[in-house]
């Protein structure tokens, strides 16, 4: 039940808000302060318990914002037949209801700012105080400034959300632009039919080589990008620093230490780069694929963006090195070969598919 008693506190607000208006509109307002007091307390108990009980829902949110204006509308229309200066705060909440209702529905954004909930609270402290100002006539409160002090909030309010909609059309189009920028980069190579012979490369247990460096490249462009470097060469660098020559698990060979897969695969790689890519190749290009490696490469890398991808190829492959079923299998093999063979990598990844 725990899920439900948010939603149905929140749902109360909709379901009282008419009787409200009627007690309004009939003169019952002792009645109406004490359960509209009730009610707007239950839009911080709703929330507290959803966050106590960890039964947040994007549901309960949604109904949260429609109760509170439809709420506030109501008793704004009740305060408007006795106060006329109201008229201007359910004005301006109408247009920013309607303004989150075309962002959520044309423009897919239905994102809650802090100003918007300190808002709704100035509203409702405003209406209340309204509500006590027609039942006890003698108190003269100062209901003009609570007034402007309100209508200073939904225009802050409105003004934040344009901005904020603003700001998220500006962050999707840049992500958009970047993807097919980005695309356009390494559309030649990824197409090219030795590249695409990678997805049949298992590089970790839970992608092949052609996802892995796809990954790198990305994240590598995104990074150069964002701090001003050389985005071009961390995207081919990124893309060629695993196009070595076959997959390492198919070697059954004993090889010296020094010549295993981690030691040479970097200078396959090179090699093979500029066999079949020569256009996008040049020096940083080929110092990112030779040193990625470091420091199972001797010398350090040269370039900034050679240290770029090498600690983000380190940072994505530890994410599956760290996996405890792989490493499990590491530390208590059934036999050598399993180890070894392509066979047991995709033992492996069938595992990591389930979790």
């Amino acid at each position: 039940m725990k899920k439900y008693i948010p939603n149905m506190l929140t749902i109360s607000r909709i379901i009282l808000t008419p009787i409200i208006v009627y007690l309004g509109l009939t003169n019952h307002i002792k009645i109406l302060i004490a359960i509209a007091i009730v009610i707007a307390l239950t839009d911080f108990l709703d929330g507290y318990l959803a966050r106590r009980w960890d039964v947040k829902s994007l549901l309960g949110a949604k109904l949260d914002a429609i109760a509170d204006k439809i709420l506030a509308i109501g008793l704004l229309i009740i305060l408007i037949v006795k106060t006329h200066s109201f008229i201007y705060i359910l004005i301006l909440e109408c247009i920013i209801a309607m303004l989150n209702l075309y962002f959520y529905f044309r423009k897919g954004i239905a994102e809650s700012l802090m100003i918007g909930k300190i808002k709704t609270w100035v509203i409702f402290i405003t209406i209340i105080i309204g509500l006590l100002d027609i039942v006890f006539d003698s108190w003269n409160i100062p209901i003009e400034a609570f007034i402007y002090f309100t209508l200073l909030w939904q225009i802050g309010s409105l003004l934040s959300y344009i901005k904020n909609y603003i700001d998220i059309k500006s962050k999707k189009k840049g992500l958009i632009d970047d993807y097919v920028e980005f695309i356009n980069l390494v559309k030649p190579i990824i197409n090219h039919p030795e590249f695409q012979k990678r997805k049949e490369f298992i590089h970790h247990a839970n992608e092949s080589v052609y996802e892995h460096t796809l990954r790198v490249s990305y994240d590598s462009y995104k990074i150069a990008k964002r701090l001003s470097w050389d985005y071009k060469a961390a995207a081919i660098g990124g893309l060629l620093h695993d196009f070595y020559y076959e997959p390492w698990q198919n070697n059954k060979k004993k090889t010296p230490f020094l010549k295993k897969h981690g030691f040479v695969h970097a200078e396959q790689a090179r090699q093979n780069a500029w066999k079949y890519f020569p256009e996008d190749m040049n020096l940083k290009v080929d110092d990112i694929i030779k040193k990625h490696m470091f420091p199972l490469n001797k010398r350090p890398p040269k370039y900034k963006e050679s240290w770029l991808i090498s600690i983000v190829d380190k940072a994505d492959s530890m994410t599956f090195l760290l996996h405890p079923i792989y490493i499990y299998n590491l530390m208590f093999p059934k036999d050598e070969e399993d180890i070894t063979s392509e066979g047991f990598i995709k033992k492996i990844k069938e595992r990591l598919r389930h979790l």
